[in-house]
């Protein structure tokens, strides 16, 4: 069943509250309106502080301790949702530019057209109910957003909201690759409770996604502690490179900063590695038209995902492909990194040259 709209009348006339009730009496009994009443300003103030679901007040300006401009100033000062219909017998221009000018929807003179007064409740009310149902539908968007912004980057957030279709067809583009994971995680976590794994879980992801945001990364997946993060979506730009690399950065600073406060509580320190390219890569929506997925695939994430996995035999948190570097150029590195030489790596029979970091060069 649908709730009365709630008015609420402001008069200090008694005979005003009777003409009222007397005039909508049937629609009071059938539930389609619900009055209240004050005799001034501050009542008003009173009744709207108790009832925040009063939509409209029928608002008269002659009344004392506090009258009818007045409460419309407060109402616009408090930034009260409730719309007010002046009802009063001072309709010259001045009175009425001014409630209009303090916010007030329309104007009705005394004596009172009841027929007159009955549309203009009604036409207030329909507006109400319109604004409304436009702040509902606002704020589902706003829910629906924040809900996306768990699971996606804010560029992926933008772009999915501003849009009715998926991501878009397959394409190729130049992209910075960037993968993390903690190291020994695995073995780690058979020694923790779930409890403690899940929290620490969440709180490097935490740390590690906001210096990826911080240089307008886009997280592709996590994958169990991994994070596999990409530089140039929605649209590549010449700076991908750069910005991975001083992702990187940062995110040894913030692994700095957080053991720094494991050792205040007793933990151990944790390590991380951390591998990064630049090239051609493959993207778009995959899966099904009820279960979209966007995905990065190529031989550029595959050299990145690779990388990351030779920190642990080289002892190093960050590998840097070459093509970084020359995207990039030395001059501009965001860190000091040393050369590493050409490297093998798995699946690939051409060696690829790598970069290390430089100890204390962040």
């Amino acid at each position: 069943m649908t709730a009365p709209a709630k008015i609420l009348a402001v008069d200090d006339e008694p005979d005003f509250e009777l003409l009222i009730k007397q005039r909508f009496r049937q629609r009071i009994r059938k539930g389609d309106l619900a009055f209240r009443f004050a005799r001034h300003g501050e009542e008003a103030l009173e009744a709207l502080k108790q009832e925040p679901d009063i939509g409209l007040l029928l608002l008269d300006i002659n009344m004392p301790v506090m009258d009818g401009l007045t409460l419309l100033a407060e109402l616009r000062a408090r930034r009260l949702p409730a719309r007010a219909v002046i009802v009063s017998a001072y309709g010259d221009m001045q009175n009425i530019r001014t409630a209009m000018n303090r916010g007030a929807f329309d104007f009705v003179t005394k004596p009172v057209d009841l027929n007159d007064l009955e549309l203009t409740i009604d036409k207030t009310l329909e507006t109400i109910a319109f604004v409304r149902q436009l702040d509902r539908e606002r704020a589902e968007a706003e829910r629906a957003r924040a809900n996306l912004a768990r699971y996606f980057s804010p560029n992926i957030v933008d772009l999915l909201a501003e849009q009715d279709e998926p991501l878009g067809p397959v394409r190729r583009q130049q992209v910075a690759v960037l993968f993390v994971d903690i190291v020994g995680f695995t073995r780690m976590a058979e020694a923790m409770p779930p409890e403690a794994v899940v929290g620490m879980l969440r709180e490097f992801h935490e740390r590690m996604a906001r210096q990826i945001f911080a240089c307008g990364g886009t997280i592709e997946k996590y994958i169990g502690d991994e994070i596999f993060a990409v530089f140039g979506l929605p649209a590549a730009s010449p700076h991908d490179a750069l910005n991975a690399l001083r992702s990187a950065g940062l995110m040894l600073q913030e692994l700095a900063a957080w053991n720094a406060t494991r050792a205040e509580k007793g933990e151990p320190p944790l390590g991380i590695g951390i591998g990064v390219n630049y090239g051609p890569a493959v993207m778009g929506d995959v899966g099904s038209q009820h279960t979209l997925s966007f995905t990065v695939i190529g031989d550029t994430v595959n050299i990145a995902s690779r990388l990351q996995a030779l920190t642990r035999e080289l002892k190093t948190p960050l590998i840097v492909a070459d093509p970084v570097l020359k995207q990039i150029g030395e001059a501009r590195l965001p860190i000091a990194l040393l050369d590493g030489g050409d490297r093998e790596l798995r699946g690939r029979t051409a060696p690829i040259r790598i970069w290390t970091a430089a100890p204390g060069g962040l």
